[in-house]
């Protein structure tokens, strides 16, 4: 005979546990992430979440009398340029332009790196972006560190998503050329409605 008064206390638990199943891989490392409490506000090249608008231009300003970096097109990115020789088969030169987002504080709360070749032409396949996609990924793997990239659910579409602390990183293709990666700080405000709105 069933007893239906210890059933009402077991159905929470187990309702607990086939939600933990059926969760992303995704979801289950944002919520790992967030029971951390820890805070990566990396960016690169000594650039930070939480930089103002003057301390970037300012950082910038020193790594361009560095020959680190040069203006990007049209003034309204940075360009850095690299060659990378581990996950390529030849040494390749590598294009990297960025650009922060500042929040209503005018502090930096997202950077955007579009990645490309500049040996890039459309009859050139090896210099397209979805074989750029597989190579930034691994790039940025050797970079930061961290947790490996997963798998996350986007606008319908399956894209390459890294989260360590706070921060996180989508990776996704342009165009035939470009490659964006958007680095976010998801404990932001601005970002905070993400993390829930993302289908599992």
């Amino acid at each position: 005979m069933t007893d239906w008064k210890s059933l009402k206390y077991l159905i929470p638990v187990i309702c607990s546990v086939c939600s933990g199943c059926f969760q992303s891989d995704y979801t289950r490392l944002v919520k790992s992430e967030m029971a951390k409490n820890t805070r990566q506000d990396s960016l690169l090249l000594g650039l930070y979440f939480g930089d103002t608008r003057n301390s970037y231009f300012g950082k910038c300003f020193d790594l361009n009398k560095q020959k680190l970096i040069v203006p990007g097109p049209g003034n309204s990115s940075v360009q850095y340029r690299f060659t990378d020789s581990l996950f390529h088969k030849e040494p390749t030169d590598v294009r990297l332009l960025f650009r922060p987002t500042f929040d209503k504080n005018d502090k930096i709360s997202e950077m955007v790196l579009e990645f490309s070749y500049p040996a890039w032409a459309p009859w050139n396949r090896q210099f397209q972006s979805d074989s750029l996609e597989q190579k930034v990924v691994k790039v940025l793997m050797h970079w930061y560190k961290g947790n490996a990239f997963v798998k996350a659910h986007v606008n319908e579409g399956e894209l390459p998503v890294k989260v360590d602390g706070n921060r996180r990183m989508m990776v996704y293709i342009k165009d035939p050329e470009s490659v964006i990666v958007k680095i976010q700080d998801i404990m932001h405000p601005d970002f905070m409605h993400s993390i829930s709105q993302k289908k599992n």
